[in-house]
């Protein structure tokens, strides 16, 4: 079968000359006939004034993106200093106050650390974190602070408080205010299944809340308590490491253990913000070590 060769050095059919405003050319029979269609730049137009134009448009999309990103941060911004607002009203039902609070997320952010999470998501368990008892501003003073044992009517009370905080925190498109209410929904959570509200196992409870769950563990029993004895550090790591594979998962456990060094450095920090926090909530991921 014989084909026509194209002559050579003559544009195809399909072919835009730069600087050349016109669609490309109709297709016809004869393919040297479509030079006949390319038709010169107007007189008053220089090749090179579309790719100015180009870049104008490029930058006016990073005009775009930068406000776009600078917006972003001030709602990020904004619901941080909310979620730090709520850990004045957490801290008014917690017998550590607002420390208690923040050594709670400063622990479970070194935590997280540890467990390799970016360092991003950690600076958010460290403001989530926070707020993990919310949830106790719904049980009364009697049965919250009850030294002795609870009764079935007040351990239904005390099982539904996570609900309660979950519920305050709510649903949320913000990250920040949904990990909150995760953690919760879930710090009460048993690795072996066995705690409250939903008797979730293993892995079924998210790991920010197994990771608080530990976290609260520790400085609970570490921190002085108007109904609770204080125990040495040690012996909170003793007990900690018996309860590895029942009520905390074994891989957090080790997280805190190799953790344990930052404890005092966190205390230390956690004090010194909490004597602040009413006046200034603008403080920095102060659980990095510098």
């Amino acid at each position: 079968m014989s084909s026509t060769a194209r002559p050579t050095g003559s544009p195809s059919a399909d072919s835009i000359i730069i600087g050349n405003d016109s669609l490309p050319p109709a297709r016809t029979a004869d393919a040297a006939s479509a030079v006949a269609y390319v038709q010169p730049a107007p007189p008053n137009r220089q090749a090179g004034d579309v790719y100015k134009q180009m870049f104008r448009i490029v930058d006016d999309l990073h005009t775009v993106v930068e406000e776009r990103n600078a917006a972003m941060r001030a709602v990020r911004h904004a619901h941080r200093r909310a979620i730090r607002r709520l850990i004045l009203i957490a801290s008014r039902r917690e017998a550590g106050g607002a420390a208690h609070c923040l050594r709670v997320g400063a622990i479970s952010a070194v935590i997280a650390q540890a467990l390799g999470q970016p360092v991003a998501w950690c600076n958010m368990i460290f403001d989530a974190a926070a707020v993990h008892d919310l949830g106790n501003i719904s049980i009364p003073d009697a049965i919250l602070y009850k030294t002795g044992r609870l009764t079935e009517r007040e351990w239904v009370i005390v099982r539904d408080h996570p609900l309660v905080g979950a519920n305050i925190l709510g649903s949320s498109t913000s990250p920040l205010e949904s990990l909150a209410a995760e953690i919760a929904l879930n710090h009460h959570e048993r690795w072996d299944g066995g705690g409250y509200p939903a008797q979730r196992k293993g892995t079924n409870i998210p790991l920010a809340a197994r990771i608080v769950s530990v976290a609260d563990f520790v400085d609970s029993l570490c921190s002085s308590s108007d109904y609770r004895e204080v125990l040495a550090e040690d012996q909170v790591f003793e007990l900690l490491e018996l309860s590895s594979g029942s009520h905390f998962e074994p891989a957090v456990v080790q997280a805190m253990q190799a953790q344990r060094p930052q404890l005092a450095r966190i205390r230390e920090r956690a004090a010194e913000c909490a004597a602040k926090l009413g006046t200034d909530i603008d403080y920095p991921p102060w659980w990095q070590v510098a």
